[in-house]
C-alpha cells in the first residue's frame, strides 16, 4: 500500500513538467557582432547586426584598393557610425554598388559585408598604380593667402609670390 508521502515526489515532478511544458526558451541575445543575413535584390549579404543592409545592391565582386584613408561606415552615408579607417592603398573586396554612390565592401577574406565607403575612395586593384601616378603628376593649385586690410577689403597672394593684390 502506497501512501501519499511516497507519491509526493512523483506528483511534484509531474506538476513541474506540466507548468514548464508551454514555456519557450528565451530568444538569443543580439549584440552588435551578431551575424545576420539580409537579401537585397536577390543577393544574400552576411553582415554584423551593427551594419545596416543597403536598400539597393548591384553586385561587383572585384578587388579594389583605397586611394586615401577612407572611413568604413556602418551605413552608406556619412551620418552612420565609423567602423574603422582604412589606410591608403588598403586592398579590399567590393561586393557591390549601393545607394548614394557608395560601395559595399568586405575587408576580410570571408566575403562578409564589413561596411561601406564612398565610390571615389577606391579603384579596381589593376588600375591602382596608374591612378596614383596620374594624381601625383597633376599640378597642384597654389595656395592663396589673404589678410584683411582697411574696411572689409583684403590683400591676397598666391603661393610664395611676393605680389599682393587688393580685392
Amino acid at each position: 500500500m502506497t501512501t501519499l508521502h511516497s507519491k509526493l515526489p512523483f506528483l511534484a515532478a509531474l506538476f513541474a513538467t506540466a507548468i514548464t511544458a508551454g514555456c519557450k526558451a528565451p530568444p538569443p541575445i543580439v549584440t552588435a557582432d551578431t551575424l545576420e543575413t539580409s537579401t537585397v535584390n536577390a543577393v544574400p549579404l552576411v553582415h554584423m547586426h551593427i551594419i545596416q543592409p543597403p536598400h539597393q545592391f548591384t553586385p561587383v565582386n572585384a578587388a579594389y584598393r583605397t586611394l586615401y584613408p577612407a572611413s568604413l561606415m556602418n551605413r552608406p552615408d556619412f551620418s552612420g557610425l565609423r567602423m574603422e579607417t582604412l589606410e591608403a592603398g588598403a586592398t579590399l573586396q567590393v561586393l557591390g554598388e549601393v545607394e548614394n554612390s557608395w560601395l559595399a565592401v568586405s575587408t576580410q577574406d570571408n566575403g562578409q559585408l564589413s561596411g561601406y565607403i564612398p565610390y571615389r575612395a577606391a579603384v579596381t586593384a589593376d588600375r591602382y598604380s596608374a591612378t596614383v601616378k596620374a594624381q601625383a603628376a597633376r599640378p597642384r593649385r597654389a595656395q592663396q593667402q589673404c589678410i584683411g586690410v582697411g574696411s572689409g577689403d583684403q590683400a591676397c597672394r598666391k603661393g610664395n609670390s611676393s605680389t599682393w593684390i587688393i580685392q
